[in-house]
C-alpha cells in the first residue's frame, strides 16, 4: 500500500498537482510512524514528529550551529504544523506558537513550487535576519520549502523504512479492488 501511495505522490508531482501531491505526502509520515512506533506515543503528534526526526530532520541541520543563533530547518515539529494545516484548514502555513524548538518558530514561511528537473536536485532556502532598534534586537526566520523536494525526501525516507520493514505495516489490513487493471 505504501508503495501505491509514492507511486500516487510522484504521478502527482509529474502532473503538477503541488498541493495534491504535498497533501498525500505529509500522511506517508503518520503511515510510518504508526508501523515504526505502533502505540507507544499517547498522541499523534508526538509519533510523526519522532519519525520524522530519525529518519529525516537529523540531515536537515545545518552543522556546528547551536544557541539562539542555529538557522529554522526542516524539523518534524515544522512539518507537523505544515502537515496540520493543509489537511484540516486546507492552508500551506505554519503555526509557530505550536513550536517548541525556538530555531523553527518560522515568521515567514513560503511553498516553492518548480517543475521536475533531470537530476531531482531541488533546495530550500532558511534565514535569519536580525534588526537592531537601539536596544532591541528583532529576530525574523524565514524557511521556503520546495515542494518537489519535501514530497521526495519523505518519499524516499518512507520507501527505505518500508522495504527493511515490512512486517511492521501489518496494520493494512484491507484490499484495494482495481477495476482498470483487472480489465487488462
Amino acid at each position: 500500500m505504501l508503495d501505491r501511495l509514492i507511486d500516487d505522490v510522484n504521478k502527482a508531482l509529474d502532473a503538477g498537482a503541488y498541493f495534491a501531491a504535498l497533501t498525500l505526502a505529509l500522511t506517508i509520515p503518520d503511515i510510518c510512524a504508526k508501523a515504526e512506533y505502533g502505540d507507544t506515543f499517547r498522541n499523534n503528534k508526538k509519533r510523526y514528529v519522532e519519525w520524522f526526526k530519525t529518519y529525516i530532520g537529523e540531515y536537515e541541520i545545518c552543522p556546528g550551529q547551536d544557541g539562539e543563533d542555529r538557522m529554522p530547518y526542516l524539523s518534524g515539529e515544522v512539518v507537523y504544523s505544515l502537515r496540520n494545516n493543509m489537511l484540516h484548514q486546507g492552508t500551506p502555513n505554519i503555526n509557530k506558537d505550536k513550536i517548541i524548538d525556538d530555531a523553527n518558530k518560522i515568521d515567514e514561511f513560503s511553498l516553492v513550487i518548480e517543475g521536475k528537473n533531470e537530476f531531482d536536485i531541488y533546495s530550500d532556502f532558511a534565514s535569519l535576519t536580525k534588526e537592531c532598534f537601539g536596544e532591541q534586537i528583532k529576530s525574523t526566520r524565514t524557511y521556503d520549502v520546495n515542494v518537489q523536494r519535501l514530497c521526495l525526501i519523505i518519499c524516499l525516507a518512507a520507501k527505505k523504512m518500508y522495504e527493511a520493514n515490512k512486517d511492521k505495516f501489518s496494520f493494512f489490513n484491507f484490499r484495494i479492488i482495481d477495476r482498470d487493471k483487472e480489465k487488462q
